[in-house]
């Protein structure tokens, strides 16, 4: 009889993002009863499981020794939901009789998964994960300060080795070239 899969300790898979992940994934293989690892490769790579899986890198993922592409992942969590009769893109604890239930919580169990997945990827912990990236600020143009040539032209910048001076020409010349560079 095969040996089934526990837990990781938290000697072995201290706290932190790649515990979670694992967590997470404990979640849905004990709700599918611990099906066998061949089990659940075989229903990777089906028609609604495109990415075939290894039973090693579902042991590997189950065991928090591996993190693979969210394609992998992904691919498990499918074959595990669907040992459970349950959709991946529902809600994550749909019953309001579950203590976890949480009304404002929409949240999907693939959404978190790949939540976590990220997390574990950028090595953060889930209080340190930015809700949004920040604003980048546009970029300020410099001041132009006028020179004391003909009728006060602006210089040009010193870091544009295209710059005369003058104003950029809006119109072909009527030879058809112009002098401007191609970029």
């Amino acid at each position: 009889m095969p040996r089934m899969l526990r837990m990781p300790g938290k000697d072995v898979l201290p706290p932190g993002p790649k515990r979670d992940l694992v967590a997470e994934l404990y979640v849905h293989y004990r709700l599918a009863a611990r099906p066998p690892l061949p089990k659940i490769a075989a229903l990777t790579g089906t028609e609604s499981n495109p990415h075939k899986v290894s039973r090693e890198t579902i042991r590997r993922l189950l065991t928090g020794t591996t993190t693979s592409q969210w394609g992998i992942v992904d691919a498990l969590l499918i074959a595990l939901c669907q040992l459970q009769e349950r959709d991946p893109d529902g809600r994550r604890w749909p019953e309001p009789e579950d203590s976890r239930w949480d009304e404002n919580d929409p949240t999907t169990c693939r959404e978190h998964l790949r939540r976590l997945w990220n997390d574990d990827i950028d090595g953060l912990e889930p209080d340190e994960a930015p809700a949004t990236p920040p604003a980048v600020p546009a970029p300020v143009p410099p001041a132009r300060q006028a020179s004391g040539g003909w009728g006060g032209s602006a210089s040009p910048p010193a870091d544009n080795p295209w710059a005369t001076g003058f104003p950029a020409k809006t119109s072909t010349p009527p030879g058809g070239y112009s002098d401007e560079p191609p970029f």
